[in-house]
């Protein structure tokens, strides 16, 4: 196996529109910490894959397909052996076509987005350039840093809140590259699920947000670049809640620094160029025994996979046309209503959005559809006994739980916010009762398909079809797993 990594700073210019909270009002005035691209290059040989973690909300597609085949063609691999994964930071900058944007934000973030398919395509080269041998160790820790977000009210409707006897995944799961000569850490990629909102909506500096805390922890300790990849967190926010105040730094640094050591020590359980060897015992004035470390045996032959499979995810059957010209005139009434009546900068930018969705779904019901899907990639690598699962989605924490569940390898590590984001998929059970409305605003996130700019909300099916795809390629990696890597054991 050889590796190489190298990061690359990705700030946008102060300035620039801030993507995360609807509700935010203003631009981008300083930045807190500067937003990296960290990649990853991994070879066995035969297969080569890379890994690139974004301090970035998003990058949808067709950009994300874009800068794929960009790294794939810079490194001499397939796009498909590219992963993309954003930390989903809220503090970071809006890109072209998700919220509408007056014509100066426009320029700028079309400048900024052609310019970051250059960095990360860099990046990607500037590790591809420095190969050197590595081995692989994995392991897993477990934080309580993050919350369900998902409470009922009295009747039974979902609002964005603290559930605590809602599902969680405390797992943070650690891959280890480490030099062959004594061990000495490369680069480590961890995974939680979490939402980045410690810094809320007052907040308006540029800011990877508790991963940048984390980060400073991690490769002070190990001098090891890190790489954090966001889980499943589509129900999760912070313990600590989403920032309340214009700066919330105690928390992000509480938050971070504790997912951060929870890696370092994760990261000292995992050995891979020595093992435990056969007790021994030493005669002395007492029986002693000891077991001494020996080198771990060559002959393994390392191993990367990668499949993918693009799934169409349905959705709910679209309105009539005179249905359709109703919502239009309504969300038309209300934005208009909120102009005259001078209402906040927030205000508007939520019901200038729904407004927009309200014109997109007329379109696309006067166009004839009748019914609609979109297409969703999911993507699993396979490195010697490690599955990394990625859906490029904000995947709700059931979803990776009954992947990992359910998954043939010793190790699966399950993605969400990668190679692209189509929106939230959610578990049925998730849906609200009576079904979805496309009248209804709802008090929860996960339940706006209109965030995403959707015609309508994906069917309850579609958490299903992703999981059971998932697994279907992640039995198909697995056929001939026949060793294990290092594992964390101290």
């Amino acid at each position: 196996m050889h590796a190489g990594v190298s990061r690359i700073d990705i700030t946008p210019p102060i300035g620039i529109g801030m993507v995360g909270y609807y509700i935010r009002e203003g631009v981008s005035t300083g930045i807190e910490r500067p937003l990296t691209a960290t990649a990853l290059v991994l070879t066995d040989g035969e297969t080569k894959i890379v890994i690139v973690a974004c301090d970035i909300a998003f990058i949808q597609n067709p950009a994300a397909t874009d800068v794929r085949q960009k790294i794939a063609a810079a490194v001499g691999t397939r796009a498909e052996c590219v992963l993309l994964n954003y930390s989903h930071t809220h503090c970071g900058p809006t890109l072209p076509g998700f919220l509408f944007q007056e014509e100066d934000q426009r320029q700028l973030q079309a400048s900024y987005l052609v310019n970051l398919k250059a960095q990360l395509t860099g990046v990607a080269a500037a590790a591809n350039s420095n190969l050197q041998p590595v081995r692989v160790g994995s392991g897993s820790g477990s934080v309580n840093i993050g919350i369900n977000r998902r409470e009922k009210d009295e009747n039974g409707k979902a609002f964005l809140g603290e559930n605590p006897d809602g599902p969680m995944d405390p797992e943070v799961s650690v891959i280890r590259i480490d030099h062959l000569d004594g061990g000495r850490p490369l680069a480590v990629l961890y995974s939680h699920g979490c939402h980045t909102v410690t810094m809320g909506p007052k907040f308006l500096k540029l800011s990877p947000d508790f991963i940048g805390p984390a980060r400073e922890h991690i490769e002070t300790a190990t001098g090891a670049l890190s790489l954090f990849l966001q889980g499943a967190a589509g129900n999760i926010n912070p313990a600590t809640g989403i920032g309340a105040r214009a700066d919330d730094s105690e928390n992000m640094h509480r938050l971070g620094t504790t997912l951060g050591a929870e890696v370092v020590k994760t990261m000292m359980q995992i050995r891979t160029h020595e093992r435990r060897g056969p007790r021994v015992f030493l005669s002395s004035l007492a029986k002693v025994s000891l077991y001494p470390y020996v080198p771990v045996e060559s002959g393994q032959t390392d191993r990367i996979q990668v499949v993918t499979q693009s799934i169409d995810l349905p959705l709910l059957p679209l309105p009539s046309l005179e249905e359709t010209k109703r919502i239009l005139a309504d969300r038309t009434g209300k934005w208009e209503k909120a102009k005259a009546d001078n209402a906040s900068p927030g205000v508007i930018t939520v019901l200038r959005h729904f407004y927009d969705w309200a014109q997109l779904l007329h379109r696309t019901v006067e166009a004839g559809k009748k019914e609609v899907s979109i297409p969703l990639e999911v993507q699993a690598i396979r490195i010697n006994d490690i599955a990394i699962v990625a859906v490029p989605g904000e995947t709700l924490v059931e979803l990776g739980l009954a992947v990992k569940k359910d998954s043939p390898f010793s190790k699966t590590v399950f993605l969400g916010y990668s190679n692209g984001c189509i929106g939230y998929i959610s578990p049925a059970d998730a849906y609200p009762r009576g079904g979805w409305s496309p009248w209804e605003t709802y008090a929860i996130p996960d339940m706006l398909f209109q965030s995403y700019q959707l015609p309508m909300a994906l069917t309850p099916e579609c958490g299903q079809m992703v999981v059971d795809c998932a697994l279907e390629l992640s039995r198909r990696l697995a056929a001939d797993v026949t060793y294990r890597t290092a594992s964390g054991r101290l």
